[in-house]
């Protein structure tokens, strides 16, 4: 049987959210039937590369389109025929989909998606920027056979305000493997002892990229005022990213350097998520933050800034969100008056989980059926 060959377009294939989900996906999908391969703006190696290679998906790296925009498209062409003929393009870049697209459609492929993973794509609205914006818009919606966000308000910000009535737009959620969340002693991690703390400490924990977007300085000073308040309570914050060093720098700034943990990138953040008395996510934007379906996964209950989309709330009872504008007092009360509570029944987390369509093999189905 002939493989439906699908390339997906990232910046790199590092740990974030759309990087997950996609892998995710990779992970569950048939194999036999489907081959995924990865062209990657960045000649670094990516978090998932490895894994990617193993699952028997090729890598493809080009200079970023900031170097050449001529280069770029040459390159990107030399892919799809060499390489091809892929059945699928399916491009993560936000509205640099648009020429991706574009490309792609005059080399005849024929299932071309743009799919949006976020509310904003992290740069300030100067006018030079809006024109972009609205160009690659137009490209989009002139190449693309698909539409996918993770979030109404991911949808409406790549795609506008009219998207809602295009019979192309397919709501896909950033979707999890359950498997990693089911209650087992086999595969606890005792964070605890890992880090030498004792066993009565509280903790708080972020997942997230070192970047702008996930709001470290507000999520530092807000620590900073509970570890005031709260006795023995320690951050965790798990990640990488270029922002990393500066946020360091800060920490020891705000003298909370004995309280602060940077764990780097790590594979079992679902055990690590069942460590944390409270999950801290003050983001800036989110498409829809799938670091909250894992908490909320976990049990774990939830701090949130209101400009992550409600859609991300399992009516478990595990989300609190908060403007970012609100005092720090507020905020801080808040975690304290949340930390600790937890959802133990696995059975009904699993069921919200499933209603509300983040179990991975839902969205198999789905993805399947686009690409096919």
């Amino acid at each position: 049987m002939q493989k439906i060959r699908v390339l997906h377009v990232f910046g790199r294939m590092n740990r974030g959210g759309a990087e997950t989900l996609i892998m995710n996906i990779f992970r569950n999908i048939d194999r036999k039937k489907f081959q995924f391969d990865f062209l990657v703006h960045s000649e670094k190696e990516g978090h998932y590369d490895q894994e990617i290679k193993k699952l028997g998906g090729n890598i493809y790296s080009v200079p970023h389109p900031r170097k050449s925009i001529l280069q770029y498209k040459k390159e990107l062409k030399k892919i799809l025929r060499e390489k091809g003929p892929y059945d699928v393009i399916h491009s993560h870049v936000f509205s640099f989909s648009g020429y991706v697209l574009q490309i792609a459609k005059e080399e005849g492929v024929p299932k071309r998606i743009a799919h949006s993973h976020n509310t904003q794509d992290g740069h300030s609205s100067g006018v030079l920027r809006n024109i972009y914006r609205n160009y690659m818009r137009k490209l989009i919606l002139k190449n693309a056979t698909h539409l996918l966000g993770c979030s109404k308000e991911a949808c409406f910000s790549l795609f506008g305000p009219d998207c809602f009535l295009d019979s192309r737009l397919i709501i896909l959620k950033n979707a999890i493997d359950l498997s990693f969340f089911e209650p087992s002693e086999g595969i606890y991690v005792d964070l605890r002892s890992e880090l030498g703390l004792n066993k009565n400490t509280k903790l708080i924990g972020h997942v997230g990229s070192f970047t702008e977007q996930k709001n470290h300085k507000k999520l530092l000073e807000i620590f900073k005022q509970v570890s005031i308040e709260v006795a023995n309570v320690h951050l965790i914050l798990v990640g990488d990213g270029p922002l990393k060093e500066k946020i360091k720098q800060l920490v020891k700034e705000y003298e909370i350097d004995n309280n602060v943990h940077f764990l780097g990138i790590r594979n079992d953040v679902p055990q690590l998520m069942r460590n944390f008395d409270l999950f801290l996510f003050p983001s800036l934007f989110e498409g829809l933050g799938i670091v909250l379906i894992e908490a909320q996964a976990a049990g774990t209950m939830c701090v949130v800034a209101d400009t992550v989309p409600k859609e991300a709330d399992l009516k478990l009872g595990l989300i609190k969100y908060l403007k970012l504008e609100d005092d720090l007092d507020i905020w801080v009360r808040t975690i304290k008056n949340c930390m600790s509570k937890k959802a133990t029944d696995w059975e009904l987390i699993r069921r919200r989980i499933n209603y509300n369509g983040y179990n991975i093999k839902d969205q198999i189905k789905r993805i399947s059926e686009i690409y096919a």
